[in-house]
């Protein structure tokens, strides 16, 4: 007795096995990005971590506002062209301006951070103080640092904000001198000369 066959044509068969591959690639594929979201939902940064993240991002923040104001101090020493009183009012009024933001800078790290309220401007006066005592031109360079993006975008606009101070304390300070517009003195008026009388003729 003969065992019935069928017979599949080789076309359909390799139609049918290439699908296969295909749902299973997929399958793959979906596993394999469930399984890596789950990884990054889990990730957690260690302590140790966390600490080089913040001390790097204080350290750019610091570098920002270190700069900034040697800037203005470098401009203001050179002999310009406005009055000394109006250079200190400017000069004064940007240090002053780029100490405020140095300081918003750090309070933003620490919320980044997790800290909030008191404890962040407690956080960040107590790091202004230890970057006054120890500027960064006085430390070793530190290695470089890859910041969490959260972090980055706090430095980066710190340092927007204070290139923009300095360059416009820069463009006050260097602006020419105010001239007084020139007056026009009268010119004295010309007295007319008088015309001859016509004489009677006889």
């Amino acid at each position: 007795m003969n065992d019935a066959m069928v017979r599949i044509p080789r076309r359909t068969l390799l139609i049918a096995l290439g699908a296969l591959a295909a749902v299973l690639l997929v399958f793959a594929l979906v596993a394999t990005g469930v399984v890596a979201r789950a990884a990054d939902a889990s990730t957690v940064a260690s302590p140790a971590v966390l600490k080089t993240q913040q001390s790097a991002a204080e350290r750019d923040v610091e570098r920002a506002y270190e700069q900034a104001v040697a800037q203005v101090k470098k401009v203001r020493a050179l002999n310009l062209a406005i009055s000394a009183a109006q250079a200190d009012t400017i000069a004064a009024k940007a240090l002053n301006d780029l100490k405020l933001l140095r300081h918003s800078g750090l309070v933003s790290l620490g919320t980044v951070l997790g800290v909030t309220g008191a404890d962040a401007e407690s956080g960040a006066a107590a790091t202004e103080q230890r970057f006054d005592q120890t500027p960064l031109t006085a430390q070793p360079a530190a290695s470089p640092v890859l910041l969490a993006p959260r972090l980055y975008a706090v430095v980066a606009r710190m340092s927007e904000l204070a290139t923009q101070l300095s360059d416009r304390a820069t463009t006050e300070l260097t602006a020419p001198a105010a001239t007084p517009a020139p007056t026009t003195a009268p010119s004295p008026s010309r007295t007319p000369t008088p015309s001859a009388s016509p004489s009677a003729r006889p």
